[in-house]
């Protein structure tokens, strides 16, 4: 392979040549615990109607730090010193929140298979977990889109996103009532974060347009 079959162009692939394999592999695991972090705070108040905003502010986010493609301050606040910390996806509130409520999914939906077999067959268990595999993949690619400043983009990969998360509110309406019954709990976590990933979806979508209206 020559050079002419490399692809032209300024991107550098991580932007900072000088972290290594260590680097990215500590910064992930910090960027786990902010996940973490405000899947703790979106639990302890799950019951409250306006539960993202307040995890929001727990985590010490503005209204402004949902916007697409805007600088975002620093979430890992133990490297504020650093000189050379890169900025990727991984510290966009929008990101943290899509993983946070990914996990809850998982996590939800596992407890009810467990609390309820064998009421839900292995076929229906299999097409749920892919739906909200495709949801919070789809939100990940908007994310990255906003990131680089292509709006339309963004707004294409946020409309596939709301296909599959309705998709999942349909499967999941369909688990059978005996399921639901006998692990009721788990139930309401999945409808109750399905809806929030949801309204993530429609705020990115609202603030894209906005955006795309002022450029």
């Amino acid at each position: 392979m020559d050079d002419a079959d490399h692809p032209q162009g300024d991107f550098d692939g991580s932007g900072n040549a000088s972290w290594g394999e260590a680097d990215w592999a500590g910064y992930l695991q910090k960027n786990d615990l902010e996940v973490g972090r405000f899947l703790s705070y979106y639990t302890e108040v799950k019951d409250l109607p306006d539960r993202l905003d307040i995890s929001a502010r727990r985590m010490g986010w503005e209204n402004a730090d949902w916007a697409p493609g805007d600088a975002v301050d620093e979430v890992l606040e133990d490297d504020n010193d650093g000189p050379d910390l890169p900025y990727c996806i991984h510290q966009h509130p929008v990101y943290v929140v899509s993983r946070a409520l990914g996990i809850q999914l998982s996590h939800s939906f596992h407890r009810l298979c467990r609390e309820s077999a064998p009421a839900i067959t292995a076929v229906d268990a299999t097409n749920i977990m892919l739906s909200f595999w495709d949801s919070q993949h789809q939100v990940i690619m908007a994310i990255n889109a906003t990131d680089t400043g292509d709006l339309p983009l963004a707004l294409v990969h946020m409309k596939r996103a709301l296909s599959a998360i309705n998709f999942s509110i349909g499967l999941t309406a369909g688990i059978p009532s005996e399921a639901k019954l006998s692990s009721a709990e788990a139930a309401q976590d999945i409808e109750s974060t399905l809806f929030d990933l949801r309204e993530v979806c429609l705020r990115v979508m609202a603030d894209c347009r906005w955006d795309g209206k002022k450029s």
